[in-house]
């Protein structure tokens, strides 16, 4: 079941609208002020854990949140409480499958989850106006 959820979030974050052209811009150098995508997606994921599906949604980018909204809490609450969670690695790339050229980064992690072991959180994110903002999330 959290296998066809997570297909059909990532598959509906995909079919999302076109992305500005602001993504086109060089990742800012991570600061306080401006989270690098590995913090931006641990701050975001902290909202996810503590079940603030409403305020998780909010912070994703416009063209995340429809899907998100039905589909981030049916995905993620059948799992339980987050147990641990460490950074398995960072990619930032120009491309994404179904999504115009800009700059992502792709943050997952190794994840256990009171339900599930062994899972693979996977945040993508898009630099907008030179921030971060979480455009995709899958768990596999």
């Amino acid at each position: 079941m959290t296998r066809l959820l997570a297909a059909a979030f990532a598959a509906s974050l995909l079919a999302l609208p076109a992305i500005p052209a602001a993504l086109a811009q060089t990742p800012p150098a991570p600061s306080a002020a401006q989270p690098g995508p590995d913090d931006r997606a641990k701050q975001w994921l902290t909202l996810v854990d503590d079940g603030n599906y409403a305020d998780s949604v909010r912070q994703m980018g416009p063209q995340a949140k429809k899907a998100a909204a039905a589909a981030l809490p049916a995905l993620r609450a059948p799992l339980g409480a987050v147990s641990n969670r460490n950074l398995k690695d960072v990619t930032l790339t120009r491309t994404r499958p179904g999504m115009p050229a800009g700059q992502y980064a792709v943050v997952r992690y190794d994840s256990n989850f009171a339900h599930k072991s062994g899972a693979v959180e996977t945040v993508t994110l898009a630099l907008t106006k030179g921030a971060w903002a979480v455009v995709g999330y899958r768990i596999d």
